[in-house]
């Protein structure tokens, strides 16, 4: 799917990148949606847009003193990766930590192309596609306070096409803030900062400080400048309820010892959330019980003889706008301390010692600060068209906060604002992805929104802040009932995005016209060894390679339990095709950039004594694959070679479609009887252990295990099996909890015993097998030769389960040995071009 850009020495593109998904940003929307989709859709081609240098998004951005999340970081985390931290309002730096150590660890890092801004989308009804302009841009170098400006455009421009833009830009402009107009600027001789572009070379002890605001991040800077030894005034035009929390969640805290650290995380994101929406309901049911509360506890952490009234009181009722939560009191030990103080009114101007008010009072200040706010910029700023034609944003009505009306194949992130932002962008991505799933599954290629005629809206956002309200004319519109409200109650997003309906009678779909098939690129100009997809019948999406000779005798590898198509060694691949073969490898089910299933997850105590899992599908499923794959090709017969579990597709095949089998071979596996082939001890425990969660972990555990099943005859190189293994992880094997890899054992123990079906396996098989197999006994080579009748055993001294480069050679010649002597069988028809519609990944 993805055909890479080519420029010429003039810049112009002679081919265009075609994505499956482009996310617009990489912050913490867009790196959330990233690793959904990486774990629901590995075979998607995705790319990740960052019109800035660094990941991170907004906390990259933002590097002002006390920077930190309003949200606590149990509901602020994704729910796929708990927040383990100890505090629940972490500081800028670890949630940055947080996200980047997140897109490694999902693989998501690699899929980044920073200095990359769009520019404009244009959606082409005829082929189901967004053609996009992207200007590269490039970051200028530090000015002289040492501050990175923002990234500004190269005036050089690529093409992409998509078929679906994930838009996770944000709602602001990151290369500029909101500031007030206030005369007299030129009078002051200090400097005025805003927070959005914090100067590296200010240092705050002994300055006097104004800083202009009542908002999160005022309240975050007064007790942060106050630390660093500066005298701080708060000059607000209109108060804000603002309540003093613990950094460190009691009840997390007591949790943390008894579960561990990520089983806290997971509990408290569902008690957060749960106890948000409560003060939220109880804020907006009783608001004048809920000001007195408030007012309680502020008079406990205010200095003595503090104006409340003045300086606390604001005119609207809690949860009108966001309630400012502080860690620990910070800010009220600021004011406590004498070192910071705080003044209500209007801001008139500037003058040479500070700012002038309103009263005629003025607040002296070395340093004014800015803390007035964002100014507002849907979808990134890019020029939107349909067919050619520009898309006003504020005529179109934001459908489930997901897409909008008229607009197909085009989601956005806006998260809560009574809530943690990343709750609602959790369950959108979830949507998003089913939504591609049931896509695939009944062939549609386009998905649009349909508003009903006349139908009554309202502005997109239902937030008092100043710096919303400056814009709403230009946003879109929401409306005043599902599904076109934008809801801000998790509990009931919940319900409706996660576990209810994935589609209504407002959502539209289109497959291809005419008979003709989703316009991409097509697999004619895949090379040898690309990647390539197919959508079964069934809705799952394959993940294929072809190599060799167009018109060889097709010979089908399956891989192993775990294993991705990389798994069969090249020298084999290679010396079946210089035998003039068609080799066609494919990733199975829940393995690879094949597609993952959702079928019960088998538990450990069914893995350990390989008990049937209700729901579970079986490697008769996993067979029809195989043939699925088969008539994708148009490929009548073919040789079929499976190794361990693949050896067991591949018996499945032979023994259910001898229609479509030329030869069988067997390595490595067995008949699922329960007497024979049993796996070591200690292949049990190393299998038993907890997966890998990391890119570096995974091959660690991965050559661990290939030294392991290799065994000391002919032990596997750690340098061959590291690079193996992250190619691996690259291509899908991202940490899930091995619930993918337990899906597949669960088909091994669903499926059973298959010696009966076996016996009526009659086209000629050769089984191969290792004398010194820690995970298939020999005697599960044995049996299978045994109740196939007719076929051929071949045992190989010292070899494990693992086909080592020593062994290779003489592999290949057993099984072209095997190949040629079917010569006289039926001949298959391979098609000389591949007819997938779809395109090639290259690596």
């Amino acid at each position: 799917m993805i055909s890479k850009d080519t420029q010429d020495a003039q810049g112009t593109q002679d081919t265009v990148e075609h994505l499956d998904v482009l996310i617009i940003g990489a912050g913490l929307s867009g790196i959330g949606a990233a690793c959904r989709l990486r774990q629901d859709h590995p075979g998607r081609s995705v790319a990740l847009l960052e019109a800035r240098s660094r990941a991170g998004g907004t906390w990259d951005l933002f590097r002002y003193p006390g920077i930190r999340s309003d949200s606590d970081l149990y509901t602020f985390g994704y729910d796929f990766r708990p927040w383990r931290g100890g505090k629940a309002i972490a500081d800028g730096p670890s949630i940055l930590h947080y996200l980047k150590e997140t897109a490694a660890e999902y693989g998501v890092d690699t899929l980044i192309r920073y200095h990359r801004r769009v520019v404009s989308a244009d959606w082409s009804s005829a082929d189901a596609r967004w053609n996009l302009t992207v200007e590269v841009m490039e970051t200028p170098e530090p000015g002289p306070d040492g501050t990175s400006p923002e990234p500004a455009g190269t005036g050089e421009f690529l093409r992409l096409s998509a078929g679906w833009i994930f838009n996770a830009a944000g709602y602001y402009r990151y290369d500029e803030g909101y500031a007030p107009h206030l005369p007299g600027r030129e009078q002051f001789p200090g400097r005025i900062v805003h927070p959005q572009h914090w100067p590296r070379d200010l240092a705050p002890a002994g300055k006097r400080i104004a800083v202009i605001g009542s908002g999160a991040t005022a309240v975050t800077l007064v007790p942060a400048l106050v630390q660093q030894g500066a005298e701080v005034t708060m000059v607000q035009r209109t108060p804000t309820y603002i309540l003093p929390i613990p950094a460190e969640d009691p009840v997390a805290r007591r949790l943390r010892g008894v579960v561990g650290p990520e089983r806290t995380g997971r509990i408290m994101a569902e008690i957060s959330a749960r106890r948000q929406r409560a003060i939220w309901a109880f804020c907006q049911r009783w608001p004048n019980l809920a000001r007195k509360a408030i007012r309680g506890i502020q008079s406990r952490a205010v200095p003595e003889g503090f104006d409340l009234d003045t300086h606390l009181n604001p005119p609207y009722g809690p949860w009108d706008q966001r309630l400012c939560a502080v860690p620990d009191g910070d800010f009220f030990s600021a004011l406590r301390s004498g070192k910071a103080t705080m003044v209500t009114a209007r801001t008139a101007g500037f003058t040479e010692h500070g700012l002038r008010l309103e009263s005629g009072k003025e607040v002296a200040a070395d340093v004014v600060v800015t803390a007035t706010g964002f100014t507002i910029q849907i979808l990134g700023g890019m020029e939107l068209r349909l067919d050619g034609v520009p898309v006003t944003l504020a005529e179109h009505v934001a459908y489930r906060g997901v897409m909008l009306s008229g607009i197909p194949n085009m989601a956005f992130a806006i998260g809560y604002t009574n809530a943690s932002w990343t709750l609602k962008v959790g369950l959108l991505t979830r949507w998003f992805s089913r939504l591609l799933t049931s896509m695939d599954r009944r062939g549609y290629t386009a998905a649009v929104p349909v508003a009903p005629e006349g139908m009554e809206t309202r502005p997109l956002l239902d937030f008092g802040a100043g710096y919303v309200q400056r814009s709403l004319d230009s946003l879109p519109r929401q409306g005043t009932r599902a599904p076109w409200l934008m809801t801000m109650n998790f509990l009931a997003d919940r319900r409706d995005l996660q576990k209810g309906a994935l589609v209504d009678s407002h959502l539209r779909f289109s497959g291809p016209e005419d008979g003709r098939q989703q316009a991409a690129p097509t697999d004619d100009d895949a090379g040898p060894g690309a990647d390539r997809f197919l959508t079964l019948p069934s809705g799952l999406r394959l993940c294929y390679r072809l190599d060799g000779p167009v018109d060889g005798e097709p010979v089908v590898l399956v891989s192993g339990l775990g294993l991705d198509l990389t798994a069969w060694p090249a020298a084999m691949v290679a010396g079946l095709t210089d035998a003039g073969y068609r080799v066609i490898r494919l990733d199975n089910r829940d393995a690879g950039r094949s597609g993952r299933m959702e079928t019960p997850v088998p538990s450990l105590l069914h893995q350990a004594f390989a008990r049937p899992m209700t729901g579970a599908y079986r490697i008769e499923d996993m067979a029809d694959d195989v043939v699925g794959l088969l008539d994708h090709l148009q490929v009548d017969r073919a040789h079929v070679a499976g190794m361990s579990l693949g050896g067991m597709i591949a018996q499945s095949v032979a023994a259910r479609r001898p229609d479509r089998v030329l030869t069988l071979t067997s390595l490595i596996s067995t008949t699922g009887a329960r007497e024979v082939g049993a796996a070591a001890l200690s292949t049990k425990v190393r299998f038993a252990a907890r997966p890998p969660r990391t890119r570096e972990a995974f091959i660690r555990a991965r050559v661990g295990m290939m030294r392991h099943l290799s065994g000391r005859a002919n032990p596997a190189d750690p340098a061959v099996e590291a690079e193996l293994a992250g190619l691996a992880w690259d291509r899908g094997a991202y940490p899930d909890g091995g619930r993918a890899r337990a899906r597949q054992l669960g088909a091994i123990n669903a499926s059973q015993d298959r010696t009966r079906d076996l016996a009526g396996i009659r086209v000629p098989t050769l089984v191969i097998h290792g004398d010194r197999d820690p995970i298939v006994h020999p005697s599960g080579g044995t049996a299978t030769a045994a109740a196939i009748p007719g076929s051929r055993l071949v045992t190989i001294p010292g070899m494990g389960h693992y086909f080592h480069a020593a062994a290779v050679p003489e592999l290949v010649r057993l099984i072209t040995g095997h190949l040629a002597a079917a010569h006289t069988a039926a001949p298959a028809r391979p098609r000389p071009t591949d007819p997938s519609p779809a395109t090639p990944v290259r690596h």
